[in-house]
């Protein structure tokens, strides 16, 4: 089934790590963990023998309200007891047990968490996590894992582990559990290892702006390095590893950044390039008037090239996906032509002035690819390297032109964003040289991948996390940026369905242009979306921040707002009705959102006895939704269409598409024979869209609400040096009809905006128009 699941990962894993910082302030909290040997700490046992069942573990805590852990000797992998992380009725989606070890016995050291999880009571979203921060002096972050890649799911007991590398200057380690979404976990057999020394980091560097001529050289960098990178399959530079090239792309970066001019530029491109390209030469002049090609080899009997189905070749969080590249073979038979060769190379400006000819096919023979070589020692596999830090000028100029490079080459909607791309490098570049630190730059990553406009574009640093709210949750109603919930810190005059007028002086839609900056979206309901929690965690402000409220009864109000340290703040006014609930005679409901097939099942009855049926998919739906098209269609139906990319040459020239297998979803008893409305706005992406499409493609049922987020498709996560994630949509998805989804999404038959009074009032206004649809089918003659 193609979807994106995915997608959820990145939105978990900044969440969990948002909350997983905090320090708490209340409660008893008792003796940390302690080595097994004080004197030679490589190994702490954790686990959670000692104690009396039904009490909390000692020395471990909870830091989210609503949630509870107890040892007990109901489930254990070793040993007869273990800790259950559990929910209280009405408690946040996530809850984070945690303790504290003293960092100092550890410094410079490798070291490995590990336990076993067992994860119960879960839905289809549930999970159990294990995590682990690395604090340094001064407040900062060092290693940071919360396994928002690979999480937990419901099942039998599970290894988790996790490795990183404890900082010379920490302070203190974090460790701890998350259950979120509906799971109960049980933690057993948990111990943290030293398993070896840690690999040294890179030195910070002083940030500088780039001069002009040095912005053109990196530029120039940036332009040369994806073509190595992707589109030479010399063995020289196929055989650098994919985690490899960060290393690359820092190493060109210095050698041509200082370049006097385009002479030296070409000089210093080409010097460092013809280790991991024989047969590249870079040239300052005229692009009509190339160096002479080289000779053809006389022992050729084959041309290589790289065929990447999407961008496969990128150090990835989650291993293998649907993406992948390799290297294709063509036999020659004899002696190969001059005009074949000389199609093997492409020429290619690298900057004003300055151009590159490259080998896009190169010669082989069964030992290998000519001329004969194998990548420069620094990079071939297994050389050892430093731990690239973004506090280091050279490598956020060596991650920009890395991502640059990925998107240049494999983005599959350029032909429908409105973006002027060699510029967003240019601007990056320039503003990645004068971050003064990570998160600084966190920004600058997101504002180009923002230029994308992919609503699954963000890039993601667990190291990185807001390190203060404002205590309140919002919500978009037409232009009203709308209080949903707020904390005990919230100001008493802060009610929910007051309306944010100003924030430190600064209007709703001011703030929202700029934390829009930073948010990738192909429409304006998945920007809202994400702006609605962007504005209170990202937002700069003073602290207090002066808020300007406009109240249900007109007044406007203005009050202080202290932010505090980032929670979960519940949307109070998002309670929606149980599944199989009666809304009018004969009317029915069900919440598709995370639904899984149990939940399905346990309403059919009532769905079956329906006149109508309103399914409700304003969010991520779960495996129920695929199973809600079964019981409603009398014949097999596809998907929308899928198209991965086929590149072979760069800059998408000559690109063609392969269309992986649509689903075929066929009908399922019993069948669904009422009226049925859907539920929809703009946070229903990916998946939901491949749903929604089916809807509107069919003619399921009316669609009320809003328009979805227009992006769909397999996501292609990569990892940049730094610790930074970058996602991002790696296919084109097109609708049923070969037209255009990206961007457009599935439009509302009926649209609805709710509204600041309706909020106020505790009213559904989407539900009830869908109701009132209902009502009148039936009335109908």
């Amino acid at each position: 089934m193609f979807s994106c699941q995915a997608l959820r990962t990145p939105a978990v894993l900044l969440a969990v790590a948002a909350m997983a910082i905090v320090r708490p302030t209340f409660g008893r909290r008792a003796d940390p963990p302690k080595a097994a040997d004080a004197e030679t700490p490589s190994r702490y046992d954790l686990g959670f023998e000692a104690g009396t069942p039904g009490a909390a573990p000692d020395g471990w805590f909870v830091t989210t309200n609503g949630w509870s852990a107890v040892l007990t000797d109901e489930q254990a992998s070793a040993g007869v007891r273990s800790v259950q992380l559990r929910p209280d009725a009405g408690a946040p989606a996530y809850g984070v047990l945690m303790s504290t070890i003293d960092a100092a016995p550890l410094r410079g050291k490798r070291v490995s968490l590990r336990s076993m999880i067992h994860v119960v009571d879960a839905g289809a979203a549930g999970t159990g996590q294990m995590w682990l921060r690395v604090d340094r002096q001064g407040g900062a972050m060092g290693a940071f894992d919360n396994m928002g890649d690979r999480p937990v799911l419901a099942g039998p007991w599970t290894q988790a582990t996790i490795e990183v590398d404890v900082a010379a200057d920490a302070v203190s380690i974090a460790v701890g559990w998350i259950a979120a979404n509906g799971a109960v976990a049980f933690i057993d057999a948990a111990e943290l290892l030293v398993i070896g020394d840690a690999t040294p980091e890179q030195a910070p560097s002083p940030p500088r702006a780039l001069t002009p001529r040095e912005l053109q050289n990196v530029e120039a960098a940036a332009r040369l390095l994806s073509y190595l990178r992707f589109f030479v399959p010399a063995d020289q530079s196929a055989q650098v590893e994919p985690e490899t090239w960060g290393r690359v792309a820092v190493a060109l970066i210095e050698q041509a950044e200082p370049a006097a001019d385009n002479a030296d530029l070409a000089r210093r491109l080409e010097s460092f390039a013809r280790p991991l390209a024989p047969t590249l030469v870079v040239w300052a002049g005229d692009p009509a008037f190339p160096p002479p090609l080289p000779s053809i080899p006389s022992n050729a009997t084959a041309l290589v090239w790289w065929r990447h189905h999407g961008a496969g070749r990128l150090p990835s969080p989650h291993g293998q996906n649907i993406y992948f590249s390799r290297v294709e073979r063509r036999p020659v038979a004899g002696t190969l032509d001059a005009d074949q060769f000389a199609a093997s190379f492409l020429v290619r400006p690298l900057a004003d002035g300055v151009f590159c000819r490259f080998p896009w096919r190169v010669c082989a023979d069964a030992k290998g690819t000519l001329p004969r070589g194998t990548p420069p020692a620094e990079f071939a596999p297994g050389s050892p390297g430093l731990v690239l830090s973004a506090r280091n000028r050279s490598t956020r100029l060596a991650d920009v032109a890395l991502a640059w490079g990925v998107f240049q080459h494999f983005y599959p909607y350029f032909d429908v964003v409105p973006v002027d791309w060699d510029a967003a490098l240019s601007t990056a570049l320039a503003q990645a040289a004068i971050d003064p630190d990570e998160r600084a730059f966190l920004g600058t990553l997101r504002e180009l991948v923002a230029a994308l406009h992919d609503g699954h574009g963000n890039v993601f640093n667990p190291a990185v996390v807001p390190m203060s709210m404002l205590p309140v949750a919002l919500r978009w109603a037409g232009d009203d940026l709308v209080v949903v919930g707020r904390g005990p810190e919230t100001p008493a005059e802060v009610q929910v369905g007051d309306v944010i007028v100003s924030i430190d002086g600064r209007s709703a839609a001011a703030c929202e242009a700029e934390v829009a900056r930073r948010i990738s979206a192909a429409t304006e309901g998945w920007q809202r979306w994400m702006a609605r929690s962007a504005i209170p965690n990202d937002l700069s402000t003073g602290d207090p921040a002066l808020i300007a409220l406009r109240k249900p009864d007109g007044r406007t109000v203005g009050m202080p707002m202290p932010r505090i340290q980032p929670r979960p703040i519940a949307d109070t006014t998002a309670t929606r009705p149980e599944n199989g609930a009666t809304l009018a005679p004969g009317i029915v409901y069900f919440n598709l959102d995370a639904a899984d097939s149990a939940a399905l099942a346990s309403a059919m009855p009532a769905l079956e006895r329906a006149s109508g049926i309103v399914f409700d998919l304003r969010g991520y739906p779960g495996q129920a939704a695929y199973e809600v098209v079964q019981h409603l269609i009398d014949h097999p139906v596809q998907s929308a269409r899928w198209n991965v990319p086929i590149v072979t040459k760069p800059d998408r020239q000559d690109i063609e598409w392969a269309e992986p297998a649509r689903w075929n979803v066929v009908p399922k008893a019993p069948r669904l024979a009422a009226d049925v409305v859907f539920l929809t706005d703009g946070r229903a992406i990916s998946y939901a869209e491949s749903i929604m499409g089916i809807v509107e493609h069919e003619h399921l049922g009316a669609i009320v609400g809003n328009t979805t987020a227009g992006t769909n498709g397999n996501v292609n996560p990569f990892q940049l040096p730094g610790g930074y994630t970058v996602t991002w949509t790696g296919m084109k998805v097109l609708k049923h009809d070969g037209s255009q989804h990206h961007g457009i999404g599935i439009a509302p038959t009926t649209r609805v905006v709710p509204t600041a009074a309706g909020i106020a009032a505790g009213r559904d206004e989407v539900l009830e128009q869908a109701v009132e649809i209902l009502k009148a089918n039936a009335a109908a003659p």
